[in-house]
Parts: structure tokens; C-alpha cells; sequence
């Protein structure tokens, strides 16, 4: 096994471990079938966001799409191939949404430090321990006892949000369209809708003081 798959795979556990200890929204007969199918997309995210944006040598090289052990997964792609099954699950369960992913975005920054990790093995981004220290930052942040009445999910779009869009200044291995950094656009996508989640949650929490 590459180190590589060995270092995601042990975010993936970490994930997994803390997801089915602390979720209260998902019935236990029904969390495998959501985990698994979560993995599924996500990873399925991850690859079509970075293959996209190497087609020119994908295009050419068909046989390497399907090859994640070589590396290239984008975790905005992971993000939103993520996003996108746990609101249609929500959908068809019947479960907020927003509840799902506050169930989920307190163990992220810390799965994504660790795989930046991986990146390091893979010799790819330069700045890799840049955003894992910024993420593990991120973490404790999420995790901290003044924003427990917070929506982890608006505080991880808002953070998380922030950090690629810094960071995205001192990369260029990233997807570019004209002059735009499409993950700096989503970053501000991002931030953005955690703005409004957040500023949506606080206004519930004060109805129920």
C-alpha cells in the first residue's frame, strides 16, 4: 500500500470513529448504508474535481483516472460530493440537513491536517504543512468550549473557507480558469453561506432563551 493511501485511509478511521460516536440524527440500523455511501461520493467528488482540472492530461491518459494511489484527490471536490449525498439523504430521510452536518464538521479540520500529511509523502503542495497547521488551528477553534452554542458547520465553511483562500496565494498547482482560482471562488462561496448559517443559528438560539 502507498503511503499516501495509508495516511487517508487513517483520516478516513478517524473520521468514521468520531462520526458514530457523537451522531445523534441517524439510526444505527441506517448509519453503515451513510457512511459508506458518504465515502463513496465524496471520493467520487475528490477525483472528478481534480481530474477536471488536469484533463489536458487526463484526456491523454485515460488508463491514470482511476489511479487515487498516485495521489490527486481534491478535497473541495470531496467537499462537495459530500454535501450534495447528505442532502438528498436528508431529503429522503427526513433529517435536517443542517444537523447531519454539524454531526460531521467538528472532525474535518483535523482529517484534512492529516492528510496533508499524505501530500508531504506524495511530494505534492509545497505548502502542505501550511494549511495542516491551519486546520489543526481550526480544529481546536470548532472544538473550544466559547463556541459550543455555534453551528460547527458555519464556523468549518467560514474557517475552512478562509484558510484555501489564503493559502490558494502561494499555490500554482491549482485549478485556474482566465485569471480566477476556482478554489478561491469557492472559498468565498463558502464563507458566505457559513455566514449565513451562522448568523440563521444565532438567531434560533436567541428565540429559545
Amino acid at each position: 500500500m502507498h503511503l499516501y493511501g495509508l495516511i487517508i485511509g487513517v483520516s478516513i478511521i478517524i473520521g468514521i470513529n468520531h462520526f458514530s460516536r457523537n451522531q445523534k440524527v441517524i439510526s444505527k440500523t441506517k448509519e453503515n448504508f451513510f457512511i459508506y455511501s458518504l465515502l463513496f461520493f465524496s471520493i467520487i467528488g475528490a477525483r472528478l474535481y481534480h481530474v477536471i482540472d488536469y484533463w489536458n492530461y487526463y484526456s491523454q491518459n485515460t488508463n491514470q483516472i482511476y489511479a487515487t494511489w498516485n495521489g490527486g484527490l481534491g478535497i473541495y471536490g470531496a467537499l462537495i460530493g459530500g454535501i450534495l449525498y447528505i442532502f438528498f439523504f436528508s431529503l429522503f430521510s427526513r433529517i435536517s440537513f443542517l444537523k447531519i452536518l454539524d454531526s460531521i464538521t467538528p472532525i474535518l479540520p483535523l482529517c484534512q491536517a492529516i492528510g496533508r500529511i499524505g501530500n508531504f509523502f506524495n511530494h505534492e503542495i509545497p505548502v502542505w504543512w501550511l494549511e495542516a497547521s491551519l486546520n489543526l488551528i481550526l480544529f481546536f477553534i470548532i472544538k473550544s468550549e466559547a463556541l459550543k452554542n455555534y453551528s460547527s458547520t458555519a464556523l468549518y465553511l467560514i474557517g475552512y473557507g478562509s484558510i484555501r483562500f489564503f493559502i490558494e496565494f502561494f499555490r500554482n498547482d491549482t485549478w485556474q480558469v482566465s485569471s480566477f482560482k476556482i478554489a478561491q471562488v469557492i472559498s468565498l462561496l463558502f464563507i458566505f453561506i457559513g455566514l449565513i448559517i451562522l448568523k440563521s443559528t444565532r438567531k434560533s438560539n436567541n428565540l429559545l432563551k
